[in-house]
């Protein structure tokens, strides 16, 4: 969904997060050349433009069968009020926005929510973790099927260095990905806004959102331009802030 990046469904994060009931495919090598997600298992300015689909597996809705997938209608949208996108800009900070549902989510067996990350929280280099989308790097932007690719965390100090991002990057983006073309795995256009899942340190059932798509290199694919995600983590204090003035001011309670 564009700059729409992390979704707010609850006043406060549900204690449950973060488990979900089907069980994702975590031995996956490898949403440029990835592979097809086990269906259900990685959970514009004007809010009524807008719907939320949760469940969603087939970019075709009529192929979930039994369909699972359930749409909510947008009633707020919180931008972050530092970014600027321009496409001649090389500095895409805050690259995040949250979205307000008009009604409670269900909670199913296909639908759950994950949790975030402890504020602060940076995963350490080489930590693997997993970006999912229906993005395409042939120029299509979307695959029929959410794929799923298995991304290792590169270090800020690497990907910093003038041979990669330099000075695009931020201490509140993370680079995660391969330094060589040969392997041929990223996030890729269409992917924008989906999430980067690893799971919590000392666990391997609890899964935290930890980065959001952000940008690449044109083409998807280029050495040493591994993709660059929002880090989550950097931004706790404004998503618990903007989440409790949104409630205050709207008089919503959830």
């Amino acid at each position: 969904i564009g700059n729409l990046k992390a979704y707010f469904l609850f006043p406060d994060w549900p204690v449950d997060c973060g488990k979900p009931e089907v069980t994702p495919n975590t031995a996956t090598p490898r949403v440029v050349n990835g592979q097809e997600a086990i269906p259900h298992s990685c959970p514009l300015n004007k809010p009524s433009y807008w719907r939320m689909c949760l469940g969603k597996h087939h970019m075709n809705s009529s192929m979930d069968v039994p369909s699972v997938e359930e749409c909510y209608k947008v009633d707020g949208i919180i931008r972050h009020k530092g970014f600027v996108y321009e496409q001649d800009r090389t500095d895409i900070t805050n690259d995040i926005a949250l979205v307000h549902l008009t009604k409670p989510v269900n909670m199913t067996r296909e639908i759950s929510p994950i949790c975030l990350p402890k504020p602060g929280t940076v995963m350490p280099a080489g930590t693997p973790c997993f970006v999912t989308g229906w993005g395409d790097e042939k120029g299509r932007i979307w695959n029929i099927l959410l794929n799923q690719a298995a991304l290792p965390i590169v270090d800020f100090q690497t990907c910093s260095k003038p041979a990669y991002w330099w000075d695009t990057l931020r201490p509140s983006m993370i680079c995660a990905g391969y330094e060589s073309p040969d392997e041929l795995k990223s996030a890729c256009q269409g992917d924008s806004g989906g999430p980067f899942a690893c799971t919590a340190a000392g666990t391997n059932t609890t899964w935290e959102v930890h980065g959001i798509v952000s940008f690449g290199p044109q083409g998807c694919i280029k050495d040493k331009k591994p993709s660059v995600f929002t880090r989550v983590s950097a931004f706790s204090d404004w998503i618990s802030d903007n989440i409790k003035k949104f409630i205050y001011e709207s008089g919503k309670t959830n």
